[in-house]
């Protein structure tokens, strides 16, 4: 390198810098803290919280100081929700597409000012920046199994959240003063600390996504250029027309190698996501799934039954409102400990490694009984 710089009429200092060594000591610590997490969250040990959207239990947060906190995975968020009868949730936007698996109840979803039903064991789909509430027409509580895209965004420099509209319960802080507009609706708050928290539209992100639809590409593409002049048209019918129910009891269950599978969310299935497969497993009494490894990270949501993981050998055992987390790149199979009663689970895994070039599976060993 000296020998080169000499080459130069006018040589240049050389400092020493660390970059890479100092990637490879976070990466190292990250490592260690997913290793030191439990693969599986007892439900009862997860508090209710009060925020701006509803009532949730978050077993997986985004945003500063909750990356890899309390479970081994970082790239969803994974929540549960409660809908208190007659109730609704907060109407809101963000960039981010989202999940609601119905584990119990009966509304609907309101998208853009249009109503889509659901029931018990129906998946909701929220498209990318779509204007949504989830709504509880009935008498009973309604429970939902919630999971968005978590610091991905944040890192894509898109990560927002219109907060247009608060639940009806909602509290604000403790000592926080309340800001009503003109009609007497809450529209934010001045916390004790005298910082304004205002909620409502973005004008200006408004004004950027209504500019999307104002010059539609007319015609076939005639070179590279207008290919993508035409995604963003395709894209935006796409986010139009996308289904955003999936009725369970309309798809049928798969004998697979890997067990008994309902595919709710799938690249074949159409949906309104795009950045999740979802799908529903049950294990016979006293059985097993097959034994496989991927590289994409994947929850499950216990729904009935018990029973235990093996991830790279180690045992998680789990019972119903259980929520297991599989990191990546880890060997894992389900048994059911129940030698009466099938166990069931709904399960979500990130399809963002499958589109950088990792998706796929490694498959050890089928499924007891699977007949190929």
């Amino acid at each position: 390198m000296e020998k080169q710089l000499e080459r130069h009429q006018e040589t240049e200092p050389v400092v020493y810098e660390r970059s890479n060594e100092e990637g490879w000591l976070h990466l190292q610590a990250d490592r260690e803290k997913r290793a030191a997490l439990p693969h599986v969250l007892k439900d009862k040990e997860v508090p209710w919280k009060q925020g701006a959207q509803a009532y949730r239990k978050h077993y997986v947060h985004w945003g500063p100081g909750h990356h890899y906190a309390n479970a081994p995975v970082g790239s969803m968020t994974v929540a549960k929700q409660l809908l208190p009868p007659m109730g609704k949730g907060g109407k809101h936007r963000h960039y981010n597409e989202a999940l609601l698996y119905v584990i119990e109840g009966e509304g609907y979803e309101l998208h853009d000012g249009v109503k889509f039903p659901f029931e018990t064991g129906d998946l909701a789909c929220v498209p990318t920046y779509c204007i949504h509430q989830h709504c509880n027409d009935s008498k009973n509580w309604v429970s939902v199994f919630y999971c968005t895209p978590a610091d991905f965004f944040d890192l894509l420099g898109i990560q927002s959240t219109e907060q247009i509209e608060m639940h009806p319960n909602y509290q604000p802080p403790e000592n926080a003063q309340v800001l009503r507009d003109e009609q007497g609706r809450v529209v934010g708050y001045t916390t004790k600390e005298g910082q304004e928290i205002r909620f409502g539209f973005n004008a200006n992100l408004q004004k950027l996504m209504d500019a999307r639809t104002a010059l539609p590409f007319l015609g076939e593409p005639k070179n590279n250029y207008d290919f993508y002049r035409r995604t963003l048209g395709d894209q935006i019918s796409w986010r139009q027309a996308a289904p955003r129910i999936i009725k369970a009891k309309d798809h049928s269950w798969e004998e697979t190698p890997m067990g008994r599978l309902k595919y709710l969310a799938h690249p074949n299935v159409p949906s309104g996501l795009l950045l999740f497969d979802a799908f529903l497993q049950e294990l016979p009494p006293s059985g097993a799934s097959g034994k496989h490894r991927h590289v994409s990270e994947e929850v499950h949501y216990i729904l009935e039954g018990r029973g235990y993981d093996i991830h790279d050998g180690v045992r998680w055992e789990w019972e119903k409102d259980d929520v297991v987390f599989i990191p990546v790149n880890t060997v894992h199979q389900h048994f059911n400990s129940d030698p009466r009663n099938p166990s069931r689970f709904f399960s979500v895994q990130s399809r963002l490694y499958h589109y950088c070039g990792h998706g796929g599976f490694e498959h050890f060993a089928d499924a007891p009984g699977w007949k190929g």
